[in-house]
């Protein structure tokens, strides 16, 4: 027989244990807004990106720290349930130092929210209580013009009293604070820095007051970028600076939200045929969710998170002209029973959480038994039942299994638009007295930064 030989790796004693390559050094930049040190509804606050020279940032470990003042003569506010102080940001953009676009999303707080609903109870009730301003525990959703229903829905809210301040912190949902790997800011031309459009008076906001609706009043103060920097050493710079002095790109790659809208007058009924513009070269998932145009500016609203229903019994998209899937996917079928299993399996799929056991979601949560579970998560509408609660509700596809290889599907180059079909109930467009509602697409896609090693301009390809 012949001999075989091996060693063991505990013999192996001239290996080292891996070390970092290189060696970098770790410290945090408070950067604070160029335009100004409090800021009202409706108004930008741009915070640059102040990195040294020849640094790094790691972007995942950055957050976002302001102060929340309530500037009301005698009403305490309630933040969002499930937004929090991310409410408060309509739209979210970053910007290159040489002017491009490197980030948009609009409706930012609507994103954070359909985001937040599919984290665990620990995460809300944990993280997302003590940084974001989020409820301890999930209320039911306020979505009508009722201050009776508003009454029954804060007893879990987070509140900010009359001429009282709240400290809030936030992680931002954005592809450039997800990127896969560390950040060149320290190598790029001009200084790139954030915008946030602020939302309007009385959408981050929800008053409770039965005698009169009123108006919200605001400051946000003490903004503060928090970023964590990396300083390589001499050597690594030098050489990383050749490299890029070759004309050789750096490419990283993030996942980004894209967001588009289109109207559902009063009234409408059966199949609604909905047409958004996109273009991007990998979407991994689609994601839509409705609310009532009327709420998105109320005072006794969840502006950002009363998403609704609209009694949806199935949907599809038209991706490329080609149905996905070729079957509808069934929503509710309130007539044969609550048949929420299949939408819901869709959106953690979309979400990339379907097969981690790690992952859980606070959209049906705070019924006592299954079938209020339930009910919270889709709430049909019957007769009134759904004029005053919001839903959990998105409506949504993962579209990584119908791409090519890894990567998501191309609508690029089809020439043909993005359309959602969706079998609107007889009762779906009646709440709050046959209101028009809102569709909000978020196309979740690949991005690609690229920082161009001749000239240093970072960009954004998707």
């Amino acid at each position: 027989m012949e001999e075989t030989s091996f060693t063991p790796s505990e013999m192996r004693f001239s290996e080292t244990v891996a070390m970092a390559t290189p060696v970098l050094d770790l410290n945090y930049n408070v950067c604070i807004p160029s335009n100004g040190g409090s800021f009202q509804p409706n108004q930008e606050i741009r915070v640059p990106f102040n990195v040294p020279a020849d640094c790094f940032v790691d972007m995942k470990r950055a957050y976002l720290k302001m102060t929340i003042t309530n500037d009301s003569a005698a009403d305490t506010w309630y933040l969002d349930p499930i937004a929090g102080v991310g409410a408060f940001i309509d739209t979210f953009r970053v910007i290159g130092g040489t002017g491009a676009l490197l980030e948009e999303t609009i409706h930012y707080n609507a994103l954070c929210s359909a985001v937040n609903t599919f984290n665990s109870t620990d995460h809300q009730q944990s993280r997302g209580a003590i940084m974001e301003g989020v409820s301890h525990n999930l209320v039911n959703l306020n979505s009508a013009s009722n201050p009776a229903g508003v009454a029954a829905d804060t007893a879990n809210s987070q509140t900010i009293a009359n001429g009282v301040s709240k400290v809030l912190t936030h992680s931002p949902v954005s592809a450039f604070f997800n990127a896969d790997k560390y950040l060149p800011l320290g190598y790029t031309q001009g200084s790139s820095y954030m915008s946030l459009t602020l939302a309007s008076a009385n959408t981050p906001l929800k008053c409770l007051n039965t005698a009169a609706v009123k108006t919200g009043a605001w400051t946000i103060s003490n903004v503060e970028l928090h970023l964590p920097i990396l300083r390589p050493g001499a050597e690594f710079a030098g050489n990383f600076r050749s490299l890029l002095a070759s004309g050789m790109p750096i490419n990283i790659h993030s996942v980004g939200f894209q967001n588009t809208q289109q109207n559902i007058s009063a009234q409408s009924t059966g199949t609604q045929t909905l047409t958004f513009s996109t273009r991007k070269r990998s979407v991994k998932s689609l994601m839509t969710i409705f609310r009532i145009n009327a709420a998105l500016t109320s005072a006794l609203q969840d502006s950002a998170s009363a998403r609704k229903c609209l009694d949806v019994s199935q949907y599809q998209y038209s991706v490329g002209g080609i149905r996905i899937p070729s079957q509808e996917i069934q929503v509710q079928g309130a007539a044969a029973g609550n048949d929420l299993g299949e939408v819901y399996a869709n959106n953690i799929m979309a979400l990339g959480h379907y097969d981690s056991n790690l992952r859980a979601s606070i959209a049906g949560c705070g019924g006592a038994t299954p079938s209020t579970t339930q009910a919270n998560y889709v709430i049909p509408l019957v007769a009134n039942a759904d004029r005053d609660k919001g839903s959990a509700v998105c409506y949504c596809l993962d579209l990584e299994s119908y791409g090519e290889g890894l990567a998501g599907k191309n609508l690029a180059g089809q020439g043909l638009p993005l359309v959602g079909h969706f079998n609107i109930g007889t009762l779906g467009a009646q709440n709050v007295a046959g209101a028009a509602a809102l569709a909000d697409m978020y196309v979740i896609h690949d991005v690609m930064y690229r920082l161009d090693g001749a000239t240093g301009v970072m960009t954004a390809s998707s």
